[in-house]
């Protein structure tokens, strides 16, 4: 089972992925799982900064909007997230960016999403196939050396 409250993680993904009419919506399980597995094979460290970005984001979102994350409506919660992005304070575009990056990573990677937005990882894994490197002959001789 997630660490994650599903809760909490739906809010913060609605309001960085939003709505689309042609893409799919993120699939909150999905997502969970894909976290599950992010901050397993990270830096131990990673997990709690998560939170820590997560928790910073709802305090500034009380103190900025006076209401609680989860209370603002999707599009006040894009505005704050719109404002803490384009922050000249390093810590709060900071704060914006980490609590985003792994659910844009776990929507994006999804074939149904990338492949309209024309990234093919199976067609970049074929050609890929293609040119294999080995490390098992001898390297060349240098130019100019015996």
């Amino acid at each position: 089972m997630s660490s994650f409250p599903p809760s909490g993680i739906r809010e913060i993904a609605e309001a960085f992925l939003g709505d689309s009419t042609s893409l799919p919506p993120p699939d909150l399980e999905e997502q969970l799982s894909f976290l599950e597995v992010y901050f397993r094979a990270g830096a131990p460290e990673l997990m709690p900064l998560y939170r820590v970005c997560l928790l910073t984001l709802r305090v500034l979102s009380v103190i900025r909007t006076g209401r609680t994350f989860s209370r603002l409506s999707p599009e006040r919660r894009q505005e704050l997230l719109n404002r803490l992005m384009g922050s000249r304070n390093p810590l709060l575009r900071g704060v914006a960016l980490l609590a985003g990056m792994p659910l844009y990573m776990s929507y994006y990677r999804r074939p149904e999403v990338s492949v309209p937005l024309g990234f093919d990882p199976r067609a970049l894994k074929e050609e890929a196939n293609l040119r294999v490197v080995t490390r098992d002959r001898p390297l060349p001789p240098r130019e100019g050396r015996p």
